[in-house]
């Protein structure tokens, strides 16, 4: 094993200068006597595959320099290595550094959006833990970070992913979009079991999954006094209302008070289990990416990772 940290980004978050600013980063770094090796990432997933080659290699100690994409990917290379090598999470170390949009996961941690003072959290190097979470799709398994959702949820990220592809920034495109890909949903049937109990059946206009608690740059659509190192993970299930109904419920985001409007369905769980009942399968977003289609099962692996907190 080595003591060396491991820094894996993603260039083209925020402004697309975080190259350039990870010089001053890693230089803070070094001076405090911390040793540092950068990855850059070259596409996307592709920080899936260097913190899994990291790992393989010996490297505990991981800097996610980007937004909640990034600290997605991470994750998921480190427990897709965890799981084939039969070790466990809580042998790593995550830190981070905001290059991101949202930057909704520092906000549960507690670090700051600024630079240098997210360095010298690093540098003092006080830890929390945070409860991992294997989600598992056709496509393969991933680790939800922060937050997830399926219908609308998906939908806003997903469009919203595609205004970021044409080069557009700022936490603001959460809220541009979020109006049209609320009254555009398609309402596909699905079935959400809970620990082994069915919760929900029929029409779903959208479904919040919770390990962390802020998404879309600061909003809420879980409930309020969770915790991610709780052994417990959340859900606020939106039934298959009409869209202008949609829309009204969908405004209590910024209120924070969705998750205890009457007309939701909010529970807490272990395991989760969602299947498609028609003839559409639901895309799933994870921490602001698009991993996979329905159907699929969210658990609690029963381990946390160490994470540098404010």
């Amino acid at each position: 094993m080595t003591d060396k940290w491991m820094m894996i980004g993603n260039p083209a978050s925020a402004s697309a200068t975080t190259g350039d600013a990870w010089n001053k980063a890693v230089a803070q770094l070094q001076a405090a006597g911390l040793e540092i090796e950068v990855a850059a990432t070259q596409r996307a997933g592709h920080a899936i595959e260097l913190a899994r080659e990291a790992a393989e290699k010996g490297y505990r100690k991981f800097i996610a320099a980007g937004g909640d994409g990034t600290i997605h990917e991470v994750m998921t290379g480190l427990l897709r290595y965890a799981d084939a090598a039969g070790v466990s999470m809580e042998d790593f170390t995550l830190a981070v550094l905001p290059y991101g949009t949202g930057n909704d996961w520092i906000r549960s941690a507690g670090i700051p959006e600024d630079i240098d003072k997210a360095v010298q959290r690093i540098i003092q190097g006080k830890l929390g833990k945070e409860d991992v979470v294997r989600m598992t799709f056709p496509e393969g398994v991933f680790c939800m970070a922060n937050i997830g959702g399926i219908g609308v949820d998906a939908a806003i990220c997903h469009n919203t992913n595609k205004l970021k592809e044409k080069g557009h920034k700022g936490g603001f495109l959460f809220t541009l979009v979020a109006p049209y890909s609320t009254l555009s949903r398609k309402r596909n049937p699905v079935e959400i079991t809970l620990d082994g109990e069915v919760v929900y059946k029929g029409k779903l206009f959208t479904a919040t999954l919770g390990n962390g608690t802020y998404r879309g740059s600061g909003l809420i659509q879980t409930a309020q006094d969770t915790r991610w190192d709780d052994g417990m993970l959340d859900i606020s299930i939106m039934p298959g209302v009409n869209h202008a109904k949609g829309m009204a419920l969908m405004m209590h985001c910024l209120s924070g008070d969705l998750a205890v409007q009457p007309e939701m369905i909010t529970k807490r769980f272990r395991k989760m289990s969602v299947k498609p009942l028609g003839e559409v399968a639901d895309i799933v977003e994870v921490d602001g990416e698009i991993p996979g289609r329905l159907p699929l099962t969210m658990e609690l692996t029963g381990q946390q990772i160490n994470i540098v907190v404010g």
